[in-house]
């Protein structure tokens, strides 16, 4: 039920740089998502989901500083409430070669699961290493081209803004024990300005967007299914307005209620 990346994952942050041969000019801001029951298949568990979740990405000079909240409550065909929470707060340096987490999952108002640590590459496209620190002291090699999730969001839109249909990556979120998955995109076509599901009148959301489908793989073995997918429309500076979790036999819907700028420091 986690959903990566909250944005994480996803989506890790579906977020910013400029520099590279498609420059991609970064927009650090706050989201705030009202959640609900999208699509359901016959015989789903899941009667109904609502909530919220908060998704804020800054520029801290030195990198770029992610933080992720979401309540939620599930009810399902037997009746039963359940109340899960997750949160995720992060830092990633600029060159993409550094990276510190901490990921705390609830239910119930009860600590599930926390996950603490930092990890390093030792080059862009090189491997690396994850030292956890919570729940307990471990290491988690990184294989050569693993990103992190701004660099991964980065390569992201520089491959959309290219014209390239097609993308898979490996990513290290630190958002479970292993932290480690396959991401497969698929970009659509870009919308300008009005077309795509209607948004709100702020001026992040007015401009060109594309449609963006992610299927979320584990990171070993040879499952042909992912164990997620996400389907949104992503906008040219990072704003994610329309958002669906698919879990298979049931659909989580984000929908956009408000969206501001985060200020830049003065570095």
């Amino acid at each position: 039920m986690w959903a990566r990346a909250g944005l994480a994952g996803l989506l890790g942050a579906v977020l910013l740089s400029a520099g590279a041969a498609f420059a991609v000019e970064v927009a650090p801001h706050k989201a705030v998502y009202d959640l609900s029951l999208g699509r359901t298949v016959s015989g789903s568990e899941v009667a109904d989901v609502s909530g919220v979740m908060t998704y804020e990405f800054a520029d801290a000079c030195d990198g770029w500083t992610v933080s992720q909240r979401s309540a939620m409550t599930f009810v399902y065909s037997s009746g039963e409430e359940v109340q899960l929470g997750w949160s995720m707060v992060s830092w990633e340096s600029k060159d993409g070669l550094k990276y510190r987490f901490y990921a705390r999952q609830m239910q119930s108002g009860q600590e599930k699961e926390e996950f603490r640590g930092e990890a390093s590459l030792k080059a862009v496209g090189a491997g690396g290493e994850a030292k956890y620190t919570s729940p307990s002291s471990y290491a988690v090699a990184l294989p050569a081209g693993t990103l992190f999730p701004t660099a991964h969001s980065i390569k992201l839109m520089e491959q959309a803004g290219a014209g390239e249909p097609l993308m898979w990556a490996t990513v290290f979120d630190g958002s479970d024990a292993e932290g480690l998955f396959g991401v497969n995109a698929f970009f659509g076509r870009a919308l300008m300005p009005g077309q795509g599901v209607a948004t709100n009148s702020d001026p992040l959301t007015r401009g060109p967007s594309r449609h963006v489908e992610l299927a979320f793989f584990a990171a070993e073995g040879q499952a042909a299914e992912p164990e997620h997918e996400q389907r949104l429309q992503l906008h040219d500076n990072g704003v994610v307005t329309d958002w669906r979790l698919d879990y298979a036999d049931f659909e989580v819907i984000a929908k956009l209620g408000k969206v501001e700028s985060v200020p830049r420091p003065s570095c």
